[in-house]
């Protein structure tokens, strides 16, 4: 194991919180290396994290372990999970925060979390994830973890579906440039070319290779992560097309 622990919450950098998973983790395993990953993912945006965690654990690659922690429903009945994805293990509440890297791992394994007693109720990132993920990057069987589970549980809305000659998808994150990430990745155009893409009150069918590219207006292109977006020359894609994450966007194919 790497030792790296990656975090990803939707915390922010005023309260301390973040700060306060760090100090869980190493109370666990003093030997952890912590990263953050990011944890200005927008409040309760479950499709944003779970595109920040896969693009994450393939920059950090097997042997990490991510500590994901998007989650409206602390102290409810919601279960939490770990899983392996090719190596990669991930901690997180079961709302769907895994559905990227499980859905795109060939060797797989999840559980169940058992959450002990004792912990706050409004801090499950504090105190159950950060110290689970601390122990799994300092090499501790995931499978000792809790009880096996057939599958977490998957956000469909993540996963494009085929029209005939069109994708239907979501805007799935927006980045720090405004730039608008969709859930089409290369396989599901198998092999053809993208003709044009619409969203609610715009359309483009500017496809280009790089950012300088874009003389004016809109355009669309493959991301580093492999996934469609819309980007604009020199301003916020997103601010001028009026796109939120979870905006349904419709692929023409060729």
């Amino acid at each position: 194991m790497s030792g790296t622990l990656v975090f990803v919450t939707d915390y922010g950098l005023e309260d301390g919180y973040a700060a306060q998973m760090w100090a869980a983790a190493w109370s666990a395993c003093p030997g952890v290396r912590c990263v953050d990953g990011t944890h200005l993912v927008p409040p309760g945006d479950v499709l944003s994290a779970a595109y920040r965690c896969k693009v994450l654990a393939r920059a950090f690659g097997p042997g990490s372990v991510l500590c994901v922690v998007v989650d409206p429903g602390v102290g409810s009945d919601r279960p939490a999970v770990a899983v392996d994805c090719d190596g990669v293990s991930c901690v997180a509440p079961d709302t769907g925060l895994v559905s990227y890297l499980w859905t795109e791992a060939r060797r797989r394994q999840a559980v169940r979390l058992r959450i002990p007693p004792g912990v706050s109720a409004t801090f499950h990132g504090r105190d159950l994830f950060a110290p689970l993920g601390a122990l799994l990057a300092c090499g501790t069987p995931i499978a000792g973890c809790g009880e096996p589970l057939d599958s977490p549980r998957l956000r469909e809305d993540l996963l494009p579906v085929a029209e005939g000659d069109r994708l239907r998808s979501l805007v799935v994150s927006v980045d720090h440039f405004g730039n608008c990430i969709t859930g089409v990745r290369p396989a599901d155009v198998g092999g053809r070319d993208v003709a044009a893409v619409t969203w609610p009150g715009g359309e483009t069918g500017r496809v280009v290779t790089t950012y300088a590219d874009i003389d004016s207006g809109m355009a669309v292109l493959w991301n580093s992560a492999g996934h469609l977006e819309l980007a604009a020359r020199d301003e916020s894609a997103a601010h001028r097309a009026g796109i939120r994450v979870g905006a349904p966007v419709t692929v023409e194919l060729r």
